[in-house]
């Protein structure tokens, strides 16, 4: 049952890293303590996390929103990305349909504490000079209703997060980006949404695997 926890938290990670890749990010995994965070009687496992750079944009966009959108992307220079995700937390299928389920997973699972601790920067990028760094975090959903957003964003700002994207949006992107003719060797997640989108499972623009008939980016 370990194994089988520990499996699905690592294809979370690797959706994320891919989706950095495959938008023209380097991408360097960081080290995460082993150690967990006590929030009263409720232990929370540290956040995996990454840094990426992107080569081909010069400095960050400090103006962007706290709700990030795959066409963001291009505003982005440097960032610390951590992954808040359906593994390491106690986030539920309930929490997808529910603002209110949601709320209270955000509540219990942003401890000030827990967020900081990942997004210290490598010292190999303070060596090399980067220290514009955006503070970027994935969350599983984000609430619907504007007044909930409204409060969840003053928490990110509290914690000193920049932005967020959710994993619905990354999931998105990467079925868009992926072709049924390629053959993605050494990408095991592109691999696999090659064959979801080459048996018809998925359809572009609808996306039709998620319901959204809208082709955007959704919450």
């Amino acid at each position: 049952m370990g194994f089988y926890f520990q499996l699905k938290q690592m294809v979370e990670q690797d959706l994320v890293e891919a989706y950095f890749e495959s938008n023209g990010f380097l991408v360097r995994q960081a080290p995460v303590s082993n150690h967990s965070l006590s929030q009263g009687k409720k232990k929370l496992d540290a956040l995996p996390a990454i840094t990426v750079l992107n080569p081909r944009v010069g400095q960050n966009d400090h103006q962007l929103n706290t709700r990030l959108f795959s066409a963001d992307l291009s505003k982005i220079h440097a960032a610390r990305v951590a992954t808040l995700g359906w593994e390491n937390s106690s986030f539920s299928v309930a929490s997808l349909t529910s603002d209110i389920q949601l709320m209270k997973f955000f509540k219990q699972e942003m401890d000030s504490n827990r967020i900081q601790s990942c997004f210290a920067m490598d010292q190999v990028y303070r060596d090399a000079g980067i220290t514009d760094s955006l503070k970027i975090l994935v969350v599983p959903a984000l609430p619907k209703g504007f007044d909930r957003v409204q409060k969840l964003n003053q928490r990110f700002e509290e914690l000193e997060v920049d932005g967020v994207l959710t994993l619905r949006s990354i999931l998105e992107n990467l079925l868009r980006q992926s072709q049924p003719s390629f053959t993605y060797d050494g990408h095991e997640v592109m691999q696999t949404l090659r064959l979801v989108k080459a048996y018809g499972l998925s359809k572009d623009p609808q996306l039709e695997i998620f319901n959204d008939s809208t082709g955007k980016d959704s919450l």
